[in-house]
């Protein structure tokens, strides 16, 4: 197996940390290797970790040793963890010391600066599948049973191709702005790792002074982040920062609305930065499509064209290629990096790969006549009311148009939308305005507001707790 890691330069910064430590690669390789003596091959690790140091040697370690870590967020619930780990019975935990004293039938085996390596003494049966190298939740069920069941080559064939497009090498540094155990923060982990470049292990927020202190001294020169993530650096006067060295921007995990793209485009513009709005879903270990920032305004809004290595393509109802121009269809992406298959149960980790690389993604989109994709919504984020088929994701651009932060759900006979302000919102007049916009009655639109839209570790709203508060 290649390793995750480009261990040829031990003299180079491989890691900065939040107290001021710097690690190279020589470094880096003595610690992993000592500990992934604590794994044996094909155990099944779960790593509930944040963004800091052990994380990362304990998550290189496992990779190294061929055992198949489970990324999971430290903000993961007890009753979370505990279901997981009866739907699984990984062999050892890797966890925050404070969760230790809620498992049961655990023995500590190790103990780090904060955490706890836990033994069940439970090994996986023997027909595991053999490629099996990595375990991911599905996108915002970190407390589902639900995973993706990744190969080494999945997850490195994707780390080579953000490199390749990217251009990333050993001059650059990113910084840790999302949770590693989200497939888009694990990638940025992982390509930098891969390319010899430099990270900044930090799990502070854009709030904190010193996380621009940070990425000041350490000489930052790349940033990821969701919408969210830019509509916060948009509050915090983003463009007023001084980060001499901040040249490439990457934005993922959900379409930006059109007018906040338009402001981070501008921006990099007057700043000469590189801004680059990626595509992805976790099951492609994550990404399959970018848009070059030379496209950025001469194809507002396109995810672009698929990565190096990759196919995109759509299909109609039947299952027929498109090859009209604009004619929707759901997408279909190709590559090396599509995931084998999903898990609900340690039963499932000897499955083969059902996907044969293959992944019907679930976005309907259209190509223009140059090949570039643009997402219309998801085939699932429909409703029909009294006849009317709404679009979720359209109904969330309208009100983002209005300059508001939306959240659209509900069912058949009810479109739910939540809004993110205060009492200067007129549900009744925007009521009114949205009705005739989708040419649905009032009387099935359920306007409400909160302060904030409730939100996953890794930024995106959180639809299943705005349900339950129904």
């Amino acid at each position: 197996m290649k390793s995750l890691v480009n261990w040829s330069n031990p003299q180079s910064t491989a890691l900065f940390t939040d107290f001021g430590e710097v690690v190279t690669y020589g470094q880096l390789n003595k610690e992993v290797l000592f500990d992934s003596k604590i794994f044996n091959k094909k155990d099944l690790v779960f790593i509930v970790g944040r963004n800091d140091l052990v994380t990362l040697i304990i998550y290189l370690a496992a990779f190294e040793a061929g055992a198949i870590p489970l990324l999971l967020g430290a903000d993961l619930s007890e009753p979370s963890l505990t279901s997981l780990i009866e739907a699984y019975s990984p062999s050892k935990l890797f966890l925050p010391k404070e969760k230790y004293s809620s498992l049961s039938g655990l023995k500590i085996e190790n103990e780090f600066d904060g955490y706890f390596i836990l033994s069940t003494e439970i090994a996986l049966s023997p027909n595991v599948n053999p490629n099996l190298a990595l375990l991911l939740p599905t996108s915002g069920s970190t407390g589902s049973p639900k995973l993706v069941r990744f190969t080494a080559e999945n997850i490195i064939f994707n780390a080579d191709s953000i490199i390749n497009y990217l251009s990333i090498d050993s001059k650059e540094c990113a910084v840790t702005t999302l949770p590693f155990n989200y497939s888009y923060g694990m990638s940025v982990v992982n390509s930098h790792l891969r390319a010899g470049a430099s990270l900044l292990l930090t799990d502070r927020s854009f709030f904190d002074a010193d996380f621009w202190r940070l990425m000041k001294s350490c000489g930052v020169t790349s940033l990821a982040g969701v919408p969210y993530s830019y509509e916060m650096l948009m509050k915090l006067r983003f463009e007023r920062m001084d980060l001499p060295k901040l040249r490439t921007l990457t934005q993922a995990g959900g379409k930006m609305a059109p007018s906040l793209t338009k402001r981070v485009t501008e921006l990099c513009k007057v700043k000469g930065m590189r801004f680059f709005t990626m595509y992805g879903q976790t099951e492609a270990s994550p990404r399959m499509a970018f848009l070059s920032p030379e496209f950025l305004e001469l194809k507002f809004g396109s995810i672009g064209k698929a990565i190096p290595g990759g196919q995109i393509w759509l299909e109609d109802e039947q299952g027929e290629k498109i090859s009209e121009v604009d004619q929707i269809g759901e997408l279909i992406y190709s590559g090396p990096n599509v995931a084998q298959g999903y898990a609900e149960r340690k039963e499932d980790l000897s499955r083969a790969d059902e996907w044969n690389s293959v992944l019907r993604t679930g976005d309907l989109a259209r190509q223009d006549a140059e090949g570039f994709i643009f997402i219309e919504g998801r085939k699932s984020r429909f409703l029909k009311i009294f006849g009317v088929r709404v679009s979720l994701d359209s109904v969330e651009v309208w009100c983002q148009n209005k300059a508001f932060s939306a959240a659209a759900y509900g069912r058949d006979d009810l479109l739910m939308v939540t809004i993110e302000g205060g009492e200067e919102i007129q549900i009744a007049g925007l009521t009114k305005e949205l009705s005739d916009a989708i040419q649905v009655h009032s009387s099935a639109i359920g306007m409400t507001v909160l302060p904030n839209l409730p939100r996953l570790n890794s930024g995106k709203v959180d639809y299943q707790c705005l349900i339950n508060l129904r």
